[in-house]
């Protein structure tokens, strides 16, 4: 592990409901996403992850994108009441939510101009 200690992310592990080992599985679900959203990482593209300098910043792009801005199902939040919407649509039954949002680091779903205009330290 690069971070943390081993004690730590076992507990963690089973706080949510799974079993204390770490799956291989963990890993390749992350994979698949990265190879999903970073071109450079696809195994069959013209945009191979040549230049180290231009793969870092897409990736720390992609990974705000990710946390920030992009909507995530399984984070959803049941409302107590459905929302009802316009015309003859379902009603509203879940509140989508950011990662950043689920872990309480924003209070709102960023726009990417918002993201791409955040200062750095």
């Amino acid at each position: 592990m690069l971070w943390g200690e081993l004690k730590n992310l076992k507990a963690g592990l089973q706080t949510i409901g799974l079993s204390d080992r770490i799956n291989t599985a963990f890993f390749e679900r992350l994979n698949l996403t990265l190879r999903q959203g970073v071109a450079f990482f696809g195994r069959h593209t013209w945009g191979t992850a040549q230049y180290t300098p231009e793969l870092e910043r897409h990736l720390q792009w992609w990974r705000g994108y990710y946390h920030f801005v992009r909507y995530h199902e399984s984070l959803g939040v049941v409302f107590s009441q459905p929302t009802p919407r316009k015309g003859k649509q379902i009603p509203r039954r879940y509140r989508s939510r950011t990662p950043a949002m689920a872990a309480r680091l924003a209070s709102h779903r960023w726009s990417v101009f918002e993201w791409i205009s955040y200062p750095l330290p």
